[in-house]
């Protein structure tokens, strides 16, 4: 019980820092894109895109590896430092090997010469991302550090880009701010990791226990970050900067929605882990089931909201300049639901399963087809194409993986979660019918946000209320009791 309840914080707590992902850009991104303009901001995300898949070949499949496996040995002091010292050996020679390959594609890859610096800048970000270590944070399940980090990171890139971004031309020290922001988080890590393990490299690194599951994590990253960055390379090829920043900017809006998402569930994956090592089936499944039931009660109406609402976000984020943005926003939010159900197959049951192949086969197929129908759809259909080939990708993800698993009754609960999501579909006309009603009657764009985003919640609650959803419910009970606590203790006072 008391590591359900310290989960639950955990989730809290990623929330919240993926809610201040939300505020921190609405007060900065449309600034950025004011004064930078869709080309520019074209430029940098197009770069940004070609310095991930290096960064992908540095951390390999580093991270989810490391969450599994490190939660299985925290226990042992002296066995968690050997595993420590192990991973991040290997992390530093992957992180060699990305920059040999990135100098070797600058030098000949002709049509990135213009790009060159802008690439250069941003690839400092490969030796950062490296150094944070930011999976012993995971496996500790140290949420707090995590959220008070960012926070603090937010105000200093919001500092950073009010004094030094004043112009179009800008754009590098644009490019630059997401350098220093991880710099300084990489920095703050290697210190505040010292309390769980003292992090250092080792001559015997012990590549042939851990290479295999490590590639297979690997090379499902490279097919995610295929089917997630290759839209945005190949519009920069085909199209130009121009679709990039219109593309971009939607799938910013998109991201912001899907991590928040994410951080819901992606807490509970070294608890599973743990409770996949001890053979505790009942726990785990209890708490699958939970993370399906309430991902269902929140993906549709999300995903709905973020359809009805794109003509208002885009206006708010960039203006009449960026009223393409909101199409393209509109076919994303699709495949936000394909996504959140694909990360609860392949982050919560095939890796903590260690069915890591399975996932790989889904993320192969799925960005071998990304990848065809963009030479289709991008020509044809510019920046919109792009976004129908990420919701095909991710909806073949999620099917192939979904149909995969075995015996899925051991894990899941179907009928409680059917139940939940028929409410959620529920809430999702209920948004529709609420933003039919107030667009009409509300002039300004922001003030019809906010009362579209507060009467659909409010009702959603009622009818999950009157329904009784038993995961609505679990979520409501605790809160209800501390307030029943809170007026009793303060009834005893008076």
């Amino acid at each position: 019980m008391l590591r359900e309840k310290k989960m639950g914080i955990n989730a809290i707590l990623n929330v919240l820092r993926q809610c201040l992902s939300i505020i921190f850009p609405i007060i900065t991104y449309p600034y950025a894109l004011r004064t930078l303009g869709v080309t520019n901001i074209g430029k940098v995300n197009y770069t940004g895109s070609i310095i991930g898949y290096f960064s992908l070949i540095a951390m390999l499949g580093v991270s989810n590896y490391a969450i599994r496996e490190g939660a299985k040995r925290k226990g042992n002091k002296e066995k968690f430092e050997k595993f420590v010292a192990e991973i991040f050996t290997i992390n530093i020679i992957s992180t060699v090997i990305s920059y040999i390959l990135l100098i070797i594609t600058l030098a000949f890859a002709k049509n990135l010469k213009s790009y060159a610096i802008l690439l250069l800048i941003q690839s400092a970000t490969i030796l950062f991302n490296t150094l944070k270590v930011d999976w012993i944070n995971n496996v500790f399940e140290d949420f707090f550090y995590i959220t008070v980090r960012s926070i603090i990171i937010y105000f200093i890139t919001i500092i950073f880009l009010f004094v030094f971004i004043r112009n179009e031309n800008d754009y590098y020290l644009y490019a630059l701010m997401s350098v220093v922001t991880n710099a300084i988080i990489s920095m703050m890590n290697w210190v505040y990791c010292k309390k769980y393990v003292h992090i250092k490299m080792t001559l015997h690194p012990n590549i042939r226990l851990h290479l295999k599951p490590i590639m297979t994590l690997f090379a499902n990253a490279i097919a995610i970050s295929i089917y997630v960055n290759i839209d945005t390379t190949m519009l920069g090829w085909i199209q130009g900067d121009y679709s990039v920043g219109i593309y971009s900017t939607a799938v910013k809006i998109y991201s912001i929605v899907k991590n928040i998402l994410v951080s819901i569930y992606a807490v509970a994956v070294p608890r599973l882990s743990l409770y996949v090592g001890t053979n505790d089936w009942k726990t785990y499944k209890k708490i699958n089931s939970k993370l399906w039931g309430i991902m269902s009660l929140l993906l549709v109406p999300a995903g709905i909201g973020l359809i009805s609402l794109s003509d208002e976000i885009m206006l708010i984020m960039g203006g009449k300049e960026f009223a393409d943005s909101a199409v393209v926003l509109q076919i994303l939010s699709i495949a936000l639901i394909f996504a959140i159900f694909g990360g609860l197959v392949t982050a919560c049951m095939n890796i903590t399963l260690s069915r890591e192949k399975y996932t790989l086969n889904a993320t192969i197929l799925g960005a071998a087809l990304n990848l065809g129908l963009n030479f289709l759809m991008i020509p044809l259909f510019a920046q919109n194409g792009a976004a129908i080939t990420t919701v095909l990708a991710e909806a073949v993800v999620f099917m192939f993986s979904f149909i995969s698993i075995p015996n899925k009754d051991k894990y899941l609960d179907f009928k409680k979660i059917r139940q939940s999501f028929l409410n959620s579909c529920i809430g999702g006309a209920i948004i529709v019918i609420v933003t039919v009603l107030l667009k009409g009657c509300i002039i300004n764009s922001f003030i019809r946000i906010i009362l579209i985003i507060i009467s659909s919640i409010t009702l959603y609650g009622i009818v999950l209320v009157i329904r009784q959803d038993i995961y609505f419910s679990g979520l409501i009970r605790p809160l209800m009791r501390k307030i029943k606590k809170v007026g009793r203790e303060a009834e005893d006072e008076k």
